[in-house]
């Protein structure tokens, strides 16, 4: 069973992560693949056993090209979220996936089956997703509400707490991270457009009856989220005369992974709480330990994609920093209830250290009180993300030209040329990490 597997598995020390990501930003994505797998425990079937590095090692084999090492280390990852998602929200050790990791898991596997020349199982992964994104959403709805429900439960057994959240709640730390992920309150929680337009992109190319009109209403649905962005409006009209038998000449998509998502850190902030100490509850300074999500920023601005005598520059289609906040926004108040309930019961615990000086000085006794509660920071956020994750997904659509020859330029950045194939449309994904980063470029036939 994966999960029992997982704490077998060695824990990434910061300098081998700091490598990982120093590959990653240089476009060395074998090297990270390397790394990653270790760290995920890959074993002879080639699958890991843990399931966050074996999501970071099938995100860079697949921008490595390796496409089937891709497939079977992100097969892996998807058969450890499934054990997750029947552990009943009892995660223990497990990476607490988001529903945008679910999804761009099978994002990345339909990719990955398109480099090895297999449109149908591409198929089979772009059903998947919104399969998948429409079950995911409702466990996390079912998982929010199980947490809400607990620190109501809580309170109510102890109204103490409830000042004691309220407190916390009106911290400077608490407000600010919730004013960062408040210019996102547009993005719909649980929705994570980026897979929802590739999907969108395959099905308007299939030729298969029937397959255009559902790539319509799936541009229709990134429509709503992105706020109908210029190049989702233009496949939008292609969709619809593809729906009555009239489609346009091949056309390539310039899909760009720009940056890298929001990572997260621990936050610890100190706030007054009541305590139970020495037999009755006294006011002391707690230190709480939350997540913060850090933002990132761009590799670079756009790529502007030229074909013959046409140009084209990229746009954001799927913000993958936006997804992240309104999930991340939509569980706060649940996964700061538990931090402050967590941190009252430590402090409660390590104030034994003041019982034991009761007989020294009242003073003593006192500072003794102060220290101990105020160390009660010995609780760990859980600070993991997939790495591989871009800022956003921006797109750029142009004609292919005569002569199959795209040009590619990073507004501030490198430029590549690429050979498109003759007669038939294309995806073409470009992925740079960092600012300064590579570009680094993969041609898919549609």
């Amino acid at each position: 069973m994966p999960l029992a597997l997982a704490a077998c598995v060695p824990q990434a020390d910061r300098g081998t992560v700091h490598g990982f990501r120093q590959s990653v930003a240089q476009g060395n994505f074998q090297a990270a693949t390397n790394i990653a797998s270790g760290l995920a425990g890959v074993g002879a079937n080639g699958r890991g056993t843990e399931l966050l590095w074996s999501m970071n090692a099938g995100g860079t084999a697949l921008h490595a090209q390796d496409h089937v090492r891709a497939v079977t280390l992100l097969d892996g990852a998807e058969e450890m979220m499934r054990a997750a998602e029947e552990a009943s929200f009892n995660w223990g050790r497990t990476y607490r996936f988001g529903t945008y990791d679910a999804v761009m898991v099978n994002t990345y596997k339909a990719i990955a089956m398109l480099g090895r020349g297999d449109p149908a199982n591409a198929r089979v992964e772009l059903n998947r997703l919104e399969e998948r994104q429409a079950r995911t959403v409702q466990r996390f709805r079912n998982e929010i509400a199980a947490a809400m429900a607990d620190a109501e439960r809580q309170q109510a057994q102890d109204p103490s707490r409830s000042q004691a959240l309220q407190n916390a709640q009106q911290s400077p730390e608490v407000r600010e991270q919730l004013q960062a992920l408040d210019r996102w309150r547009s993005y719909q929680p649980f929705v994570n457009p980026a897979g929802t337009y590739l999907r969108a992109l395959f099905l308007l190319n299939s030729g298969e009856p029937g397959d255009a009109d559902q790539a319509r209403t799936a541009f229709e649905r990134v429509a709503g989220i992105a706020g109908n962005p210029r190049v989702v409006a233009e496949d939008l009209a292609l969709a619809r005369r593809a729906a009555q038998g009239r489609r346009d000449a091949p056309q390539v998509w310039v899909i760009f992974e720009n940056g890298q998502s929001p990572v997260f850190e621990q936050m610890n902030f100190t706030v007054p709480m009541p305590v139970y100490m020495h037999g009755g509850v006294t006011i002391r300074p707690v230190t709480v330990s939350m997540p913060r999500m850090v933002f990132q920023p761009d590799a670079y601005r756009a790529i502007e994609a030229r074909a013959g005598n046409a140009r084209a520059t990229t746009v954001t289609v799927a913000s993958i920093e936006g997804v992240m906040a309104s999930e991340f926004r939509a569980r706060y108040d649940g996964l700061l209830a538990a931090a402050v309930f967590e941190a009252i019961a430590k402090a409660a615990g390590i104030s034994v250290v003041g019982a034991a000086t009761r007989n020294a000085s009242p003073l003593v006794a006192i500072l003794a009180d102060v220290a101990a509660t105020t160390a009660a920071n010995v609780t760990q956020s859980d600070t993991r993300s997939w790495l591989m994750l871009p800022r956003e997904f921006q797109a750029a659509r142009l004609p292919v030209p005569a002569n199959g020859r795209l040009e590619l330029q990073a507004l501030g950045g490198p430029s590549e040329v690429v050979q498109l194939p003759a007669g038939r449309s294309a995806l073409v994904l470009v992925k740079a990490q960092a600012p300064g980063s590579p570009l680094s470029i993969q041609v898919h036939p549609l």
